[in-house]
């Protein structure tokens, strides 16, 4: 077993991971050409669940991982998300808030570096849902090897929820992983159960001090080197695959699910690392979002580099 995975690794259970996603979303996609400030007609604009968390489950899953998934989700547009959840092989762990959840859209020209995104921030929720969202992931804490938090609460309300759910973690002796940003997220850096795991990316972390009470800190920036501090495995830089860009939406969300799925294989911690760049380098060449096979990331691995400083 690998250094820096042996204050993580736990027995075999029914799920491999719980992913929390507070604040998931439905994102009406067109990927084609278009022309800004006139009607264009398509032949198709797919509804798509999404979510920073909703793209790590569903990498996970299409890795051949048992997945639940968690967070909150109400009204048409939430049972709509619902569906498509559970239609990619995902556990639906989610909570029915009174609020519907949030719809987006995105349009993304044929190889454009960046794509046009219009989203809502997020959607009421009240205490209670707060409540009965910890009280769902509390029972499934005992049949999970990991939980990965990720992405940012739909309200003000919800600011404290990323610290209850480490310490649910923490008294169940349950790993958790956090990729999220805000006041959620600085709370929950500031709790005394900080996260096993953090990935900020380079801007996220600039904005904050506190990202060092994580045990294991990856600095994503982009298609730059992603920098790794690990109290048990050390420092870390690692090069990703030198790539045509089509689409960079999901990248980091994709790159934490690879390197969940190295940690669930128990591979080398190199090899992780590897594992990792490389599923966030073959989600950026294809135009959907989180939809990356093994396949695709292993034909890039022996393109990442990786050192340790």
């Amino acid at each position: 077993m690998n250094p820096s995975h042996a204050l993580l690794k736990k027995t075999s259970t029914s799920f491999d991971v719980l992913v929390i996603n507070a604040n998931p979303l439905l994102n009406l996609i067109y990927g084609g050409e278009f022309k800004i400030g006139a009607i264009n007609r398509v032949q198709t604009m797919p509804m798509v669940a999404e979510g920073k968390g909703v793209n790590v489950a569903r990498v996970l899953a299409l890795h051949g991982h048992r997945v639940a998934l968690a967070g909150f989700a109400g009204g048409h547009s939430g049972a709509w998300l619902r569906d498509l959840v559970s239609d990619q092989g995902i556990e639906d762990a989610f909570t029915e808030t009174v609020a519907p959840l949030r719809v987006g859209f995105m349009a993304s020209k044929l190889n454009a570096r960046h794509p046009t995104t219009v989203l809502p921030n997020g959607f009421p929720v009240t205490r209670d849902e707060c409540k009965r969202l910890l009280e769902r992931v509390e029972k499934r804490l005992g049949s999970v090897k990991l939980v990965i938090v990720s992405g940012s609460v739909p309200d003000p309300v919800a600011d404290d929820l990323y610290t209850d759910l480490l310490a649910l973690c923490a008294q169940h002796q349950v790993p958790c992983w956090m990729d999220a940003y805000g006041t959620a997220m600085k709370r929950a850096l500031e709790c005394p159960h900080p996260p096993a795991l953090s990935k900020p990316n380079r801007q996220e972390f600039d904005q904050s001090h506190y990202w060092g009470r994580a045990e294991e800190l990856h600095i994503t920036n982009g298609d730059g080197p992603v920098k790794i501090s690990s109290l048990h495995a050390g420092q870390w830089q690692v090069f990703p695959a030198k790539i045509k860009q089509v689409n960079p939406v999901g990248c980091g969300d994709c790159y934490l699910a690879g390197l969940a799925h190295g940690w669930l294989e128990d591979m080398p911690y190199e090899d992780c690392l590897r594992y990792a760049a490389s599923a966030g380098a073959a989600n950026a060449l294809r135009q959907d979002v989180a939809m990356i096979t093994p396949d695709e990331v292993k034909a890039l691995m022996d393109k990442v580099r990786v050192e340790r400083v």
